[in-house]
Order: structure tokens, then sequence, then C-alpha cells
């Protein structure tokens, strides 16, 4: 009779394991959410763990994974739990945060310290790149709202540059009238980011590890990133030109 009732709670532990499920929540925007969704999709399905996706304001999708309302968060920067200390990462990297340089003339940014001799644009609450573009020292920093009005900006030659997120700056410029703009392929700034969960589901870590690892080994992260990029690329193909390197410049 032990025996029978120990492989019964065995049977219903294993059962109870394999339908675990976790709600996690991002703060990112669509369509970007959309991306780091599919992304984590897959990851979840090969930990074997069910997934509840949520896509709240940035600032309360972080308070409520660290206070445990929610079990964590999507797509963070590393050192994230220096300030929401309940929160443990998945030291895989999900996504990024790609900050690139968007002009009018040709002009060819490859780092930083390349922004001093222009009049640069960046979003409002875009710590990174506010914080880059205040270190490079350039002739003025405008500071906007939305892309929509440094896209403007820019077209009446009241900006030389807008230093942004790849993604958000793409998605709005499908947005836009506004036409003839040089985007260098190649991010100014990269930074990765990486799942969180909220501590009390840490014994998980190792299975989201290995999933993720094996989705970066198989190219899979990649595969979903190009695909979505392709598609927004595709519907801004007319407004604005992809530069690889500095020869595509030449007059």
């Amino acid at each position: 009779m032990k025996k029978i009732i120990l492989i019964l709670f065995l049977s219903l532990s294993l059962l109870h394991a394999d339908n675990l499920t976790l709600s996690i929540t991002s703060g990112f925007d669509a369509p970007e959410t959309n991306l780091i969704h599919s992304v984590l999709k897959e990851g979840f399905k090969r930990a074997k763990i069910g997934l509840h996706y949520h896509t709240l304001p940035n600032q309360r999708s972080l308070i409520n994974a660290n206070r445990g309302i929610y079990d964590g968060e999507a797509a963070r920067i590393w050192e994230i739990n220096k300030l929401y200390p309940n929160l443990v990462r998945v030291p895989v990297s999900i996504h990024s945060i790609d900050l690139v340089v968007l002009s009018r003339k040709k002009i060819f940014i490859t780092k930083v310290s390349d922004l001093k001799n222009y009049h640069v644009g960046v979003i409002r609450g875009m710590k990174i790149a506010e914080k880059i573009a205040k270190n490079a020292k350039p002739l003025s920093i405008t500071i906007a709202t939305n892309h929509i009005t440094l896209v403007k900006m820019l077209s009446n030659d009241r900006l030389d540059l807008i230093v942004t997120n790849k993604i958000g700056l793409l998605t709005d410029l499908s947005k836009s009238i506004e036409k003839g703009f040089y985007l260098v392929e190649k991010p100014i700034l990269s930074r990765p980011l990486y799942m969180h969960l909220h501590k009390k589901h840490k014994n998980l870590i190792p299975r989201l590890e290995k999933a993720f690892e094996s989705m970066l080994k198989d190219g899979t992260i990649k595969k979903i990133q190009d695909s979505f990029l392709n598609d927004i690329e595709d519907k801004i193909k007319d407004t604005l030109k992809v530069i690889k390197d500095d020869s595509q410049f030449s007059l």
C-alpha cells in the first residue's frame, strides 16, 4: 500500500512539473515585444515550461516582477538586479538594445566619439542614448518624446543625427511620410539583454539557460531576429538606405 501511495505521489509530482507555467512581463512596446515573445516562447517550449506573456509599461513591468506579482521579466540589462534585488538573471542573452545612427546626409558614424562634431537628437527616457550622447559632448543635444518629432527636425536640418534603438526607430519610420535617410547598419553601441526570474523560481534557471543556449547554438534566436528585422526593413525600403560600410558613402 505504501509503495502504491509513493508511486502515485511521484506521478502527480512529475505531472505538476510538466504543467508548470510562468507569467513573464515585458516593458517593450509593440512590435518589439512580439519579437521577444517569439524567442521566449521557443525557449520555454524547450525547457518544458508553460508561458504566459504580458506587455506592461516599462517601469511597472520591473516593479511587478521584482515584487513577485509576476514570475519574471523578459529582457533587461545584466546589472538590473542591483536596483531590483529580487530578480535573478538567466545568463544567456536573448535580445539586445542596438543604438544606431540615422542621418539625412552622408555621415558615417562608427563610434560614440564621432558624435562630437554634430547636432544630435535622442529620445527622452532612453537613458543609454542620453548618456552616450552627453559623454560625446556634441555641438548640441535635442531630447524629444518620440522618433517622429526627431525625424522632422532631421528633415528640416535642425539636427544632423539621431541616436536611438534600432527596432523602435525602424518601426516609427514606417509611420512617417519623410524619406531620404541613411542608417549605418552597425550599431555604435549594443547592450545584451537577459531574462530575469523572481528569486522564488531560481531553481528553474538551469533549465531555461540550457534551452536558450541550444537556441543560440542552432541559430534559432538569430533566425527569429533576422525574420523580424527583414519584415520591418521591407516596409521602409523606400524610406532609407542601410549603409554597411563607409565605401557606400562614395559619390
